[in-house]
């Protein structure tokens, strides 16, 4: 089965599957508001202890920090909760042909631990390239701020000129450029190579690490198919930002590539619709395609 063909063979699973689009229904708009909802209880308290303590930008700022943390923590929870049951619904269409949604029950028993685990997984990831970067911006960048720095300050050496030149400033950017490209490019990498992890996890029944291992070998034994999905997504997403162009109370933000928002900004209607069915579609049509795969390697 090519692309086109597993193209086919998805519209035909979605159409006599249209329950699939409850749960990015629910990632979309319903979590969004419970979190809304939850920040507004976690922060009011806060707010007040703050208002009546004797130092209340000490307790306004550490209670932040909490509550952000535990919006985070509960966020991620969730996401991970719906991902788990909606990866059995897909599971379930694309090897048989149908699913309901006593499914997606079955699947936030089975999958939850893993799906939480490989979020965790990559997100520590993309957080330890970001501190790398910083890491290596600050090296970078470290001696044009200390000739920033006036004469006689500790970190300056004596003699240690003070004004640098105008090629030392374009140095010290164009390095910071080619850092943060290296990083962006890695990070891109990483998402290529485990843009399957969801469906190993389903299909392959197995952990976190292991459909991510798994994602990285799918994707190097099928580049030029994963290629063509990614450039698929790409060209359905600019078609929508092109039609729907965002911007104001609505739209998608002005990003005509960005993949679907997961934000409390209601998008107009047209373009709601649009994109949920790229969402939806997309998230089936790559279980089709590694379900596919798999099957041809196995015969």
């Amino acid at each position: 089965m090519d692309l086109i063909e597993a193209f086919k063979r998805t519209v035909e699973l979605l159409r006599s599957n249209l329950i699939l689009f409850l749960p990015p229904l629910i990632l979309a708009y319903l979590i969004p508001t419970a979190l809304a909802l939850a920040g507004l209880y976690i922060f009011a308290p806060i707010l007040i202890a703050a208002a009546n303590s004797p130092a209340p930008l000490s307790v306004l700022g550490s209670g932040v920090l909490v509550a952000i943390a535990v919006i985070i923590i509960l966020a991620v929870i969730a996401y991970a909760y719906v991902l788990a049951g909606w990866a059995a619904m897909n599971k379930n269409t694309a090897l048989n042909g149908k699913t309901v949604f006593n499914d997606f029950w079955s699947g936030t028993r089975m999958y939850f631990g893993r799906i939480l685990g490989g979020i965790v997984i990559l997100a520590v990831i993309y957080i330890v390239l970001v501190i790398l970067g910083i890491v290596a911006t600050f090296a970078v960048l470290l001696p044009l701020i200390i000739r920033f720095i006036p004469s006689g300050f500790p970190l300056v050496p004596p003699g240690y000129p003070v004004v640098p030149d105008i090629s030392q400033i374009i140095a010290a950017v164009g390095n910071t450029i080619g850092v943060w490209l290296i990083v962006v490019t890695l990070a891109g990498l990483v998402f290529l190579f485990t843009v399957f992890w969801v469906q190993s996890a389903a299909l392959d029944d197995v952990g976190a690490f292991g459909a991510l291992g798994r994602s990285i070998s799918f994707v190097k034994k099928n580049f030029v198919t994963t290629l063509g999905i990614a450039a698929l997504y790409i060209i359905a997403t600019g078609f929508s930002g092109a039609i729907f162009p965002g911007g104001g109370g609505g739209g998608g933000g002005g990003a005509p590539t960005g993949g679907y928002g997961f934000s409390l900004v209601i998008p107009p209607p047209l373009e709601a619709i649009f994109r949920l069915l790229i969402t939806t579609f997309f998230m089936l049509y790559m279980f089709v395609v590694y379900a596919d795969k798999k099957e041809k390697t196995r015969s």
